[in-house]
């Protein structure tokens, strides 16, 4: 498939509602996937367009985690993706809620790494973004994102945990 025609095929993904979704949570979760695509695509503009100015950055690896504001947020992902040669960032178990002018996207992710000096990282974890309706658009006022083995443990990985342990 060219290029072009994968590029029309994802946004036709994204802007097809998912079964039983309403209008602000479809929107919610477009909002969410083109900064996701954005992010994959190495295009921290993109990502940033939908950012709100005042927003929160919490990494547990970010230089700037817990400041307040856009350029915080540009600089952690610069940082980033200036350390690396090629990212991509899976969300998976994705859900959306919307609240009033409210939006929160939460879920697991996978993060795969290849570094300029050559090597690969894996890492998975948990993120939520808060985002507030502003001119008719979702901007993210606050992200967060926990790596697995550092947030606390969900019902299953604390049974899992206990089941290998002998617990």
């Amino acid at each position: 498939m060219t290029r072009w025609g994968t590029l029309l095929f994802a946004v036709l993904l994204l802007i097809t509602p998912a079964p039983g979704e309403d209008r602000e949570a479809a929107q919610l979760r477009m909002s969410f996937e083109s900064a996701v695509a954005a992010l994959n695509a190495g295009d921290i503009d993109g990502f940033l367009s939908d950012v709100h100015e005042k927003a929160l950055s919490f990494y547990s690896c970010g230089p700037t985690s817990g400041k307040e504001g856009k350029a915080a947020c540009q600089l952690d992902w610069e940082r980033f993706f200036g350390k690396t040669h090629e990212a991509k960032f899976e969300p998976q178990n994705m859900q959306y809620r919307v609240i009033g002018n409210t939006g929160i996207a939460w879920g697991e992710y996978e993060v795969n790494v290849k570094t300029r000096d050559g090597r690969n990282a894996h890492h998975r974890g948990r993120y939520t973004m808060t985002y507030t309706k502003e001119d008719g658009k979702w901007k993210v006022i606050m992200q967060h994102n926990t790596p697995a083995e550092q947030g606390p443990a969900g019902p299953r990985e604390r049974l899992s945990r206990a089941r290998s342990s002998g617990s």
